[in-house]
């Protein structure tokens, strides 16, 4: 199957308790994947990592882990507005304003669609198109492909939108509601 994976109010939602079993039995382990040298907290050290830790927030149901995974407000004004193009035109406050609240929504959308589904990660493509900055890159095409444990079927799920890599760490710009 390609293009999104079928919404899941059409699947028979399985037990969480039973997938975070699954990853816990196979010694799947976020905290090793921490990426210690980014300026960024929370980061992962690879785009694969770091949706291998999207997936297993979603497979507890943690808002707040999920959460995690993105730019903070305090990272993106500090780490990557200084050199953003856009600081020329628009002010910080309202790009967050606007981002912000967008990037909430599709978090508890995918977070109310997708969570406690037991989802594994197929493959990260993070696209042709980047920005490239001193101190970090942005990857403005990444998808995120899964595969249903429990029915085999794969696709993308729109979490994924634009990824940023700094110091060696991988974080979420925002959340995505669209693919």
């Amino acid at each position: 199957m390609s293009g999104r994976l079928e919404h899941p109010t059409r699947w028979q939602r399985s037990s969480s308790v039973l997938w975070i079993s699954v990853i816990s039995s196979l010694g799947v382990s976020a905290c090793s994947d921490l990426a210690a040298d980014s300026p960024m907290g929370n980061a992962r050290i690879s785009p694969e990592a770091l949706a291998e830790a999207a997936l297993e927030a979603m497979a507890e149901s943690s808002d707040s882990a999920l959460d995690a995974l993105r730019v903070s407000r305090e990272e993106y004004e500090r780490l990557l507005w200084p050199v953003l193009p856009d600081k020329n035109h628009v002010p910080f406050e309202f790009v967050w304003s606007v981002t912000g609240p967008r990037s909430r929504k599709a978090r508890r959308e995918i977070m109310q669609d997708y969570g406690g589904l037991p989802l594994e990660l197929v493959a990260v493509d993070l696209g042709t198109e980047t920005e490239e900055y001193p101190e970090f890159v942005l990857f403005q095409e990444a998808r995120m492909t899964v595969r249903r444990t429990d029915t085999g079927e794969e696709g993308q799920i729109p979490l994924m939108d634009v990824l940023v890599e700094m110091g060696g760490g991988w974080k979420f710009l925002n959340f995505s509601e669209d693919l």
